[in-house]
């Protein structure tokens, strides 16, 4: 599975919401991130499969990504 962080948890939500509408299944997730000064990050996992079509969705939406990250 692969990971995009997204930072908010409101980001991550509408991003799960934009690529359901595509049908493409993601999970929001939350993280421990050492990098984050509030210690956790959130994003979205999904199907590596799926990272193009995910990368696209994302961009119309306009929602920036963090961080992409493969093998969850």
């Amino acid at each position: 599975d692969c990971f995009v962080e997204l930072g908010s948890v409101t980001y991550a939500m509408k991003a799960q919401q934009a690529l359901s509408g595509a049908a493409i299944p993601c999970t929001v997730i939350k993280r421990e991130s050492a990098s984050s000064r509030r210690g956790c990050t959130y994003g979205i996992g999904f199907s590596c499969v799926q990272k193009n079509n995910v990368k696209t969705v994302l961009e119309r939406a306009r929602i920036s990504v963090k961080q992409w990250d493969e093998g969850v």
